[in-house]
């Protein structure tokens, strides 16, 4: 009797783990998602609703970041000026309290859900965000690593944040908010700029 319950719990654990497995494989995949870069033609007629400096090692001027609204989603979309490409990506989109820091109220990038890495180097990335899955007021703390090349050859790297509000006044790493209300205006989408196309 011993054994065969002793087999019932570990059948039951063993199907507990593989469903939590399962659990953890989707909201992977669904962070996935949310991290494919996509295609500047989404934001093509689209107004940004903010527009912030990519400051490069807090001095720079590296290009911008760019939030863009329209009926479904949220767009965020980093370029970088002349001669400046992006290595890496580490994005935050959601609620303000949200944010993952440490004890010191410093952003902790490793966490963000969104990242990319390109390896030759991009000057343009936009990354898609359903506006179901954000609060009607949002925080966004968009991260870069960036290099500065001259005749092909790197010769400037740097960490980059989107200018904004600091998180805190031991570190320069910053973030921004916006309001969905603010950035979408339903009758302009049917009836203004959108339809005039």
């Amino acid at each position: 009797m011993k054994t065969k319950l002793r087999y019932l719990f570990i059948g039951a654990l063993t199907l507990s783990l593989m469903a939590c497995e399962q659990e953890n494989i989707s909201d992977s995949e669904n962070a996935a998602k949310l991290s494919a870069p996509v295609a500047n033609t989404v934001v093509s007629g689209l107004q940004p609703c903010v527009s912030t400096n990519l400051n490069a090692g807090q001095h720079f001027d590296s290009g911008d970041v760019n939030l863009y609204v329209d009926l479904n989603n949220v767009y965020i979309e980093y370029t970088t000026n002349p001669n400046w490409y992006i290595k890496k990506t580490h994005l935050y989109v959601g609620s303000c309290q949200l944010i993952p820091r440490n004890n010191a109220g410093n952003p902790m990038i490793g966490q963000f859900p969104i990242s990319n890495t390109y390896i030759t180097g991009t000057q343009s990335v936009i990354y898609t965000i359903p506006k179901s899955s954000l609060p009607e007021c949002f925080c966004v703390a968009a991260h870069a690593e960036v290099f500065r090349k001259e005749n092909g050859v790197i010769v400037q790297t740097e960490t980059a944040w989107a200018a904004g509000e600091r998180f805190t006044n031991r570190n320069w790493a910053t973030f921004f908010s916006a309001c969905q209300s603010d950035c979408f205006d339903i009758e302009d989408y049917y009836f203004g700029s959108k339809n005039a196309q």
